[in-house]
């Protein structure tokens, strides 16, 4: 079994990573580009279908655009996978409100999210998003 100071360290990282996620929510939702990238690692990726942002220069400029018209995320239902001191893996659930052309859409899906420990910080390592749905609200995902 691990000592008292391990899983207390254990605990206070998952803590941390998990709030990961709900300041990159925030930052989104804010479309504070340069906060949402300082997020990640220097050599991470984001994928969001056949989109796939790498390195930090592609992830500000990607970033970068929100700020116009940002979309309004939602995270929940984070499980971590796998975690040592360092390195963790996970998925979190997330709806997303937006509006694209005039038009209020809702999405819904997950990300399957690996982070890393940089200078006793947690930060996105990789992120895809995977959707359920992405549709105009007055059609609905039914």
């Amino acid at each position: 079994m691990a000592s008292l100071e391990d899983r207390i360290t254990a605990l206070e990282d998952k803590d941390e990573i998990r709030e990961l996620t709900a300041l990159y929510c925030h930052a989104v939702a804010a479309g504070d580009g340069p906060a949402i990238s300082a997020l990640f690692g220097d050599n991470a990726s984001f994928k969001m279908g056949d989109r796939l942002v790498e390195g930090r220069a592609a992830l500000d400029k990607f970033y970068g655009t929100l700020a116009e018209n940002p979309p309004i995320p939602f995270i929940q239902n984070h499980v971590l996978d796998e975690y040592s001191s360092d390195q963790a893996q996970g998925r979190c659930s997330v709806e997303i409100r937006m509006v694209n052309k005039g038009e209020s859409v809702t999405a819904a899906g997950w990300y399957n999210d690996k982070y890393i420990k940089i200078n006793g910080q947690w930060k996105f390592a990789a992120r895809d998003f995977k959707t359920f749905h992405m549709v105009p609200l007055s059609k609905g995902w039914a």
